[in-house]
């Protein structure tokens, strides 16, 4: 009698077990949550993202490949992606057309970049745990990061969950970093560049925690981030629950992209997210590794002033 008690008892445990393993593989809870936003309607005060279709899906980048970060640079109209194995910058049109290439010394593992000013870009070098801001000049077609200027601020670790996108607010006059996980966060980092490109002398760093409900609930890591300043909206691009998560200042989610085959008008799941940018229109672009490239746009009449 006990013998068969055990053996129900271990099949009762064992079909949690799956459940949970499906419920992980599907995503269920990034799924759930996308779905409720949905539901609720349009949102009024930002993108509305349940009413975007894809564009462009999949489009290869050359022969490049591990592209992560991206930017848009709304002095020049173009994009700028890195190859973080390679450690080379690459200037995009918006269709995803290659510019140019910018070979970056003295670094191996770009992970993040984004547009500051002028010809000021923040990149991140996760492994390192580095950021460095560097001036891209129109003909620039090589540049060393020992000729930059370094960002280190009490988080000196090694290793491949650190740094992982980085996103220039200039209402705020700061940067926005996220690190992937273990933990993963988003933070704040002022004073590392002043608007009359004057390097100020006290920076101040920020654990931004109005994002940690959803990090621990529903982003189950942290690719990429982008600030949409006609809105004051932070965007998170969450590689492995396949979502780019739209929230408010204080915190509060407010729609979201889902990256599944079947929303949006994706015919396939676009496998893993590394970038996200967004231009003076409101289209989102974002790089997958290898070297996919998605534009997401919003229908002519959602177009409006924010």
């Amino acid at each position: 009698m006990r013998y068969r008690k055990s053996i129900k008892v271990a099949m009762a445990l064992m079909l949690v077990g799956l459940v949970l393993i499906a419920l992980y593989v599907m995503r269920a809870e990034a799924l759930a949550w996308h779905l409720w936003h949905q539901l609720q309607g349009a949102e009024h005060n930002g993108l509305d993202l349940g009413r975007y279709q894809v564009a462009i899906e999949a489009k290869p980048l050359a022969s490049y490949e591990n592209t992560s970060g991206l930017t848009f640079n709304h002095e020049t109209g173009t994009l700028f992606t890195v190859l973080n194995h390679t450690s080379v910058i690459v200037e995009l049109q918006r269709d995803g057309t290659p510019v140019r290439e910018i070979k970056v010394h003295g670094t191996d593992d770009l992970e993040g970049i984004t547009h500051v000013e002028q010809d000021y870009y923040v990149v991140a070098d996760e492994h390192e745990s580095r950021l460095w801001l560097l001036q891209l000049k129109p003909g620039t077609s090589e540049v060393s990061v020992t000729d930059a200027n370094l960002l280190k601020f009490g988080m000196n670790e090694r290793g491949n969950k650190n740094f992982e996108g980085v996103s220039w607010d200039s209402v705020h006059h700061r940067l926005i970093v996220v690190k992937e996980r273990d933990p993963k966060y988003v933070m704040s980092v002022a004073g590392l560049y002043h608007p009359a490109g004057h390097k100020q002398n006290q920076m101040v760093v920020e654990h931004l925690r109005q994002y940690d409900f959803a990090l621990n609930w529903a982003l189950r890591d942290l690719s990429s981030v982008t600030y949409h300043e006609q809105s004051g909206h932070l965007f998170l691009l969450s590689d492995e629950s396949r979502l780019l998560k739209q929230f408010d200042e204080a915190g509060q989610a407010m729609g979201s992209l889902a990256l599944w085959k079947g929303f949006h008008g994706l015919h396939h799941n676009v496998p893993q997210a590394e970038g996200v940018s967004i231009d003076h229109e409101g289209n989102i672009y974002i790089v997958s590794e290898p070297n996919l490239f998605y534009v997401f746009k919003p229908p002519p009449a959602a177009i409006k002033e924010i």
